[in-house]
């Protein structure tokens, strides 16, 4: 987070990079001829670019998965504003390669019927890329914990990723409505950290989640 304060750019890399091997499964696999010929999507496949963001709020889940350090920050901001960020109308491709939904959560077999019965020519056939992005906004139901929102690119060309990342200017105190520390910071760990990112510049709130903290009223006799 302090490093995204300090360039002032959001993030997005390739879904080979996540530890879910099923990420892109579509185009990860190899497509076989009618003459039995295999080809490589490995092409397609290195120009999408995504970054994970939750529609959860405050979860024990959340928290300990992503911020083993017990020194997490959470940002809170909307669906609109973070695709606006990314959305390039200067683009004349940008119809094609900038998406942002909602992920689907199935089942192992759904993913295995899905691909049983879709070749790579139908799958191709119109559209305005929306079947990729979809395709990538799909995950197995172990994940659903995640309750995931997915900001995708497809750099056609390949003319603005670099190294497997794709970086995008912001603006934080637009993007940001708010920022909320990790609760299991102490009292005195909080403020540090609280006054470090105000330091930088930060004008957007700063709290810290109440989520492991004891505030339940007094029993009566």
């Amino acid at each position: 987070f302090i490093e995204l304060i300090t360039t002032n750019q959001l993030v997005l890399v390739q879904p080979s990079m996540w530890d879910d091997p099923y990420e892109n499964f579509f185009l990860k696999t190899e497509v076989v001829s009618d003459d039995g010929e295999f080809g490589s999507l490995e092409s397609l496949c290195n120009s999408w670019y995504g970054q994970c963001w939750t529609e959860n709020e405050d979860t024990d889940a959340m928290w300990r998965i992503y911020s083993p350090e017990k020194r997490g920050v959470r940002v809170k901001t909307t669906i609109r504003k973070l695709f606006l960020t990314l959305y390039d109308t200067s683009d004349t491709n940008c119809s094609l390669k900038y998406f942002i939904g909602k992920v689907n959560y199935k089942d192992k077999e759904e993913i295995i019927e899905f691909m049983n019965s879709t070749t790579f020519s139908e799958f191709i056939l119109g559209g305005q890329n929306t079947q990729f992005a979809e395709v990538l906004c799909t995950k197995r139901t172990a994940f659903s914990h995640e309750n995931e929102i997915r900001l995708i690119v497809d750099d056609i060309g390949h003319k603005h990723g670099r190294g497997g990342l794709y970086k995008i200017n912001i603006t934080p105190e637009e993007l940001f409505e708010e920022i909320c520390l990790d609760p299991r910071l102490s009292s005195s760990d909080f403020l540090n950290l609280r006054a470090e990112i105000q330091g930088m510049g930060v004008t957007t709130n700063i709290i810290q989640s109440d989520l492991y903290k004891l505030d339940l009223p007094r029993l009566k006799m």
